[in-house]
């Protein structure tokens, strides 16, 4: 008598290595193609091709995810922005047009950073600390500015605040798809221009 033994193969798992990188690649994609709205542990991991506890393991959850995003988001920001030549005015423009670059490159970056409160999300010590970076490159540009006479009646700070609140507002209202300008990167460029004048 023969007896035939079958011998089940294991299931393939993915190298923890991968599960990382593969995990964050999966969220933005979500994110760039639903929003907030679909965007839950086990979306994450079905597309990612993982177990949705392996999330839990790697990022200690949706919690631990975000922040990986944010930290992201920040430091991709911060390189856009910092811009460092010997024309501190144009840089100041350069640092504007880097803003809207890297949001309508990066949407779902920019959601978790600015767009949307997350419920499972509170940013560490850290990551504000990454985000103040980013913001600390547009206040050093416009000290820049300072010393050839722009800015005179505000703060680096405040000034700063100002130029990014307008550049927030028109990046953030293009992708909610709420502007109505005909040429958009002439009307972004007119903001700029706008700004940097207006506190002469």
């Amino acid at each position: 008598m023969f007896y035939t033994c079958q011998v089940m193969a294991k299931p393939l798992r993915t190298p923890s290595t991968q599960i990382g990188p593969g995990v964050l690649r999966a969220a933005l994609d979500i994110l760039d193609a639903e929003g907030p709205d679909g965007f839950t542990v086990r979306a994450i991991a079905e597309r990612a091709g993982v177990a949705p506890m392996a999330i839990y393991n790697h990022f200690d959850g949706m919690g631990g995810v975000l922040e990986a995003l944010w930290n992201q988001g920040f430091e991709m920001l911060r390189d856009a922005v910092d811009v460092a030549t010997n024309d501190p005015v144009a840089d100041l423009v350069s640092a504007g047009l880097g803003y809207r670059a890297f949001a309508l490159a990066n949407p779902g970056l920019y959601t978790v950073m600015f767009l949307h409160r997350f419920r499972s999300f509170e940013p560490s010590v850290d990551s504000i600390h990454i985000a103040a970076r980013a913001y600390q490159a547009l206040v050093d540009n416009v000290e820049r500015c300072q010393s050839l006479g722009l800015f005179p009646r505000a703060s680096a700070g405040n000034a700063a605040q100002v130029i990014w609140s307008a550049c927030h507002g028109f990046v953030s209202l293009e992708l909610l798809g709420i502007n109505f300008c005909v040429e958009r990167e002439g009307t972004y460029a007119l903001l700029l221009e706008t700004l940097r004048d207006g506190f002469r």
